[in-house]
Parts: C-alpha cells; structure tokens; sequence
C-alpha cells in the first residue's frame, strides 16, 4: 500500500496548476510528450512527476501539434489530457475536503 504522505504529495502537485510554459515543441518532441504522458496515466507517482517536469500546456501544445500531423497520437494525448484533468479536479475535491472542519467529531 502507497505511503499516504507521498500519495498527498502527489496530489496536491497534480491539483497545483502550477507548471510553467515552455517553448513549443520542436520536431517530434510533441510525440515523446504524449507517449510520456499517456504512461503516466496509470501510475499516480508518474502522473506528478509528469505534472512536475513538463506540465499540462506543453501536453496542449503537444496535442495541438499532433492534430495536424497524428491522429492516432493526437487521440492518446487527448485522452492523457482529460486523465490529468480529472486527477486535478479530484485532488482538488480531496484537498478541499482535508481542509474542511470535520462535522462528524463531537
């Protein structure tokens, strides 16, 4: 079973929407984006790390580029998008709850 501190980490770093734009991709690196972040997908540590070193815009900015040139790659990244997508909404959801004062203690 994960530690329940580095899982946190990892989500709050997902929920973060923090990353920082980065040039647009050059030649096929907009490929190794989204290979990247379509293994990623299932695996939380990964996904972070991913979050973390190449952010959700530079997968947009691959995506895009993949539109014109990949379909078939242009659909994986999509689909890792909307993943990541939804791990910051549920990260987000789970902060917000840890946050909240519990009701249920006397």
């Amino acid at each position: 079973m994960p530690d329940e501190a580095i899982v946190k980490r990892a989500l709050q770093s997902l929920a973060g929407g923090g990353e920082e734009p980065s040039p647009d991709d050059a030649g096929g690196e907009y490929r190794e984006t989204i290979e990247r972040a379509d293994a990623a997908v299932d695996d939380l540590d990964a996904a972070a790390a991913f979050v973390e070193d190449v952010g959700l815009a530079e997968l947009e900015r691959a995506v895009a580029r993949a539109e014109t040139d990949l379909r078939a790659t242009a659909s994986d990244g999509r689909a890792a998008l909307s993943a990541f997508r939804e791990f910051r909404a549920a990260a987000r959801s789970d902060a917000e709850r840890s946050e909240s004062p519990r009701t249920d203690d006397p």
